[in-house]
Formats: C-alpha cells, structure tokens, sequence
C-alpha cells in the first residue's frame, strides 16, 4: 500500500501530463494513469477499464466525481475528455453494472457527495425515499416550429420527427372548402383539413396541430389543386420526417411579430381594412362560422384516411 502511495506520489511530481486515475467497481479498486492533454477516444478508455478489473464480459456504465462532489456519466468521447481535464489532481471512476444503473440514478444527474457514497452503497442507510430517475433512452426532439420568419403570422410550419419509432403520426385529413381572398372579393376554394387526432398520436403530444387547422403544404409542396388520396400519399412518403405547414384554427396562439425591415406587413394596417379583410376577421373570430363544408341535415361526416405510417 506504501508503495503503491509511493509511486502515485512520484507519478504527480515528475510528471504533471499525467492523470492518476482511481477506479472502483463493487468493493475493488484500481489505478492507472492517462496522458491528459492525449486522453484518447471514450471507446479505449471503456476497454481498458473493463479490462483492469476482468469484466470484459459485462455490460457497464462509468461515472466520475467532479470537482464539485457530484457524479457525472462518461459515455462519449467529449464528456470522456471533460473529466480527464477537470481532474485535480485525482480522477475518480465508479463503475456498475447497467442494469443496476437503470434501476437506480447511477449518472442520471447532480448527486451532492453524501447522496452519491449512498447510492453506490447497496448496505448504505437510507433515511428518506428518493425519486429516481433512470438514463435516457433514445433522447431526442420529435417536433419543433421553423421558418417562423418567413411565414405570415397567420401560418405555421411544423416538423414532425419519428426515428424509426411505433408511433403513429395520429391524425385523420377530410377535405373541405376555405375562403380566400380575391380581387374581386372572397371566394370558395377546395382545401385539406385536420378532422381528428388520434390520441397517443405524435401529431397529439406535440400540441401544435389541432382539429379544424387548414392543410397548405406537406415538405414544400402546396396541396391545393390536389385530391384527398393525393395529400394522404404525400404524408405517407414523408412520414419519417414530415413537414406540415397549416393555418391554425385558433390564430390566437399565434406569436405577432413586428413588421419586418423591408418587407410589408402580411396585413393591411390599422384603419386600412378593406371589407374583405373585416369579414375573414369576424368569420375566425364567430365559433359559430366554420370555413370547412357544411354537412347536410343529418350526414355524418367522413373521416379521410388516417396518416399511421
């Protein structure tokens, strides 16, 4: 043990590009040391580790205590590098099986040194119940808005995001008729429209799609002019990474942006209406007008396929 201490001891003074590292898997620990300005790929590290303590067979996660107390995960080659850098002077390694760490908190997020030495004690004292939280899996976005400077305030463009998973996109498209502006005044177009959700959907758990929002766009290309059976192959093609662009239903969520150097209002401004502008305003702003086909006294309306791929 002296001599081990020993060695550490003349390891540091002789050497400061070198990083003493302490790993502790169960009840057994080991030293070894790393270059710390050529630390080398997380991939390396994770190999050695598991061959200093004779687990090549077992599958692991691998934390390190910061400066600070608290026990961050290395699982990648930038937090890799983050640790060995951070390390003053001693880089302390804990290793557990990952089925244990699933089960617990093991590098899921800021442990205080006293949470941390009880969580890697199975015989540890607990006095209160902790939430745990277990690693991600399979982190990452499933929707987000984008071109928001270049749509109208009116409009809305939404990326639906899938990788690969069971969700169904979950929502239903009828068609219907919309009211646009003309020279001569308004007029009766056809239009696509968002009749359900279903629920569960990633259409749903977004929040950014609703029932009655008007269809324009699927991934750029515009959807007037074309049939129902049109629309729905083209959200099937792009499922995997679908790009929508509606007219909400509900324009009060909608974010005003101020007029744009350079470019004219996307509206008339105030005192400027025309009466086509006033009664598209009065039309969204009555419930009791829809813009979509009314139904004849006693028809149900009919769903359009549902997009589920």
């Amino acid at each position: 043990m002296n001599r081990s201490f020993h060695k550490s001891q003349i390891l540091r003074f002789y050497d400061c590009s070198a990083v003493e590292v302490k790993s502790k898997f169960g009840a057994e620990f080991r030293r070894f040391s790393l270059d710390r300005h050529k630390p080398g790929k997380f991939e390396d590290f994770y190999k050695l580790v598991v061959h200093t303590h004779h687990i090549a067979n077992t599958d692991v996660t691998i934390g390190y205590a910061d400066v600070h107390g608290d026990l961050l995960p290395i699982n990648n080659d930038d937090n890799f590098c983050k640790a060995v850098s951070s390390a003053n002077p001693l880089l302390r390694v804990f290793i557990q099986k990952r089925e244990e760490a699933e089960q617990g908190s093991f590098g899921a997020g800021s442990l205080s040194r006293r949470r941390k030495a009880l969580a890697l004690r199975e015989d540890g004292p607990r006095r209160r119940t902790h939430l745990h939280i277990g690693l991600p899996h399979d982190f990452r976005p499933v929707s987000s808005i984008i071109d928001v400077d270049i749509l109208p305030e009116t409009h809305r463009r939404v990326r639906l995001y899938r990788h690969g998973c069971q969700k169904p996109l979950g929502f239903y498209i009828r068609d219907g008729t919309s009211v646009r502006v003309a020279p001569q005044g308004l007029e009766k177009v056809p239009g696509i429209f968002i009749s359900r959700m279903v629920p569960g959907g990633l259409a749903e758990s977004t929040g950014l799609l609703a029932v009655d929002d008007e269809v324009l766009e699927v991934n750029g290309i515009e959807v007037a002019g074309k049939t129902l059976d049109q629309v729905t192959d083209m959200m099937i093609a792009n499922s995997h990474n679908l790009i929508v662009t509606v007219k909400p239903a509900n324009q009060r969520n909608n974010v005003v942006r101020g007029g744009r150097a350079g470019r004219p209002s996307d509206g008339p401004g105030p005192g400027r209406e025309g009466p086509a502008h006033r009664l598209l305003s009065s039309l969204r702003a009555d419930p009791r007008h829809s813009l979509a086909l009314p139904l004849p006294p006693g028809a149900v309306e009919e769903h359009g396929p549902a997009v589920t791929l």
